[in-house]
């Protein structure tokens, strides 16, 4: 996977295709993940990426930043040791495209949304 080309409230380009809503970046593959109603992270949300153990993990909180990461899944990925970097969507998107280009095994959670 090379980066993320562009990241507009509600939608991504990745690798020249367009995803609408929130994604989930595993190994390389990017794919489209729910996020639940109460705008909180949870540890299932994860389970995937926590299962392939990258060194990074890249939360994206939406436009606005109103997804929480409760401090338990933060901890779950400690536990494992992976960096974990949280933030605004389209603060975080450089982060992981700058990690993705060290060739470092890094993962990604996106809120699209505010």
């Amino acid at each position: 996977m090379d980066k993320i080309q562009e990241y507009k409230l509600g939608s991504f380009i990745i690798e020249g295709r367009q995803f609408l809503g929130n994604v989930k970046i595993v190994n390389g593959k990017v794919r489209y993940w729910e996020k639940s109603e109460n705008q909180n992270l949870s540890a299932n949300d994860l389970k995937e990426i926590i299962e392939q153990n990258p060194e990074f993990l890249i939360i994206g909180t939406g436009a606005a930043g109103l997804l929480k990461v409760p401090d338990h899944v933060k901890q779950e990925a400690a536990e494992k040791g992976i960096s974990v970097f949280i933030g605004k969507t389209q603060d975080v998107v450089k982060r992981f495209n700058d990690l993705n280009t060290q060739k470092k095994k890094v993962s990604a959670i996106l809120c699209a949304s505010s």
